[in-house]
């Protein structure tokens, strides 16, 4: 017996039902990723941050294809092109930020990061013409002022800046190629296509030596956590959900990131200054303005 999918919520139509079932998935994936943030503090004792990123991409990408290797073997040639291309420019871009760290203060490092707010709407309207409607435009500039209010103690203009900056550019290009070519029948195979070009980027920053890797048991579990957690399912949520929502909108909610990385660090004994809660009520705010209406831009080509 063949039965009807389940209805949408009444009142919502199947697109902005599923429109705002993306938003939600994409936001419980920005909350993983708050808490990997914790997670990655304390693994750096134990991991240079090349192994930890390199460990994390492609691993996860190899657990991907030893699950389901006819998912990926059989994902076709657009999707598998996608993949290599976002997975490229996460990789890289995820190289260019740890390159800038060793010259910039915490602060302007995550405020240079957070830019990919503004630049993912600017690359997808230069790229493919991507109208960006009013509302979203006023929710990135709400969520950036929110960012620049958290984070934003000034910014020396040197190398470790116009690294950063390159390296928020290649966020927010994997941003958009997922919102303009993915491929909602292939989510598994371009996921870890993605992530295995990630790991394989991420591995030129190693050093000489090698991967170094955990020498706790409590450092091995962080570690399972950051790959397997963070990476191989809430990249695989990411993939799924940019296939359904646009680029720019991704971008905003991406920006709450700050906020779950405070909620946790507050579980822990460190509670959130002022700034950071005035900002993420500007975050908020623009959270609210992508929620209560679909963005108006043009479907994925």
């Amino acid at each position: 017996m063949v039965t009807a999918p389940p209805a949408p919520a009444r009142g919502l139509s199947p697109g902005r039902w599923e429109y705002r079932v993306a938003l939600v998935a994409l936001t419980a994936a920005t909350a993983v990723w708050g808490c990997a943030y914790l997670t990655v503090v304390w693994l750096l004792p134990e991991m240079s941050v090349s192994s930890m990123v390199t460990v994390r991409f492609a691993v996860a990408g190899a657990v991907l294809v030893l699950l389901r290797p006819r998912a990926v073997l059989s994902v076709g040639r657009r999707p598998a092109v996608v993949g290599m291309l976002t997975g490229a420019c996460l990789g890289t871009a995820t190289l260019l930020q740890i390159q800038g760290q060793h010259h910039l203060s915490a602060a302007e490092s995550g405020f240079l990061s957070s830019l990919f707010v503004v630049l993912t709407p600017l690359v997808a309207r230069a790229a493919f013409r991507v109208r960006v409607s009013a509302a979203v435009w006023v929710a990135v500039v709400v969520a950036t002022a929110g960012l620049a209010i958290i984070s934003f103690n000034g910014v020396s203009v040197g190398v470790g800046s116009w690294l950063t900056l390159a390296g928020a550019l290649g966020y927010a290009a994997q941003m958009v190629l997922l919102s303009q070519f993915g491929d909602r029948r292939a989510v598994y195979g371009m996921t870890a296509v993605q992530l295995l070009s990630a790991g394989l980027i991420a591995s030129a920053g190693l050093p000489g030596s090698g991967l170094d890797l955990p020498d706790t048991p409590a450092g091995w579990w962080w570690l399972v956590y950051l790959t397997l957690m963070a990476t191989l399912f809430m990249y695989g949520v990411q993939t799924w959900a940019q296939a359904r929502i646009p680029a720019a909108v991704a971008a905003v909610v991406l920006a709450c990131e700050p906020l779950f990385v405070s909620a946790f660090s507050f579980l822990v004994g460190t509670p959130p200054g002022t700034r950071t809660l005035a900002g993420g009520l500007f975050i908020l705010v623009a959270m609210y303005l992508v929620l209560s209406r679909p963005a108006e831009e043009s479907q994925p080509v």
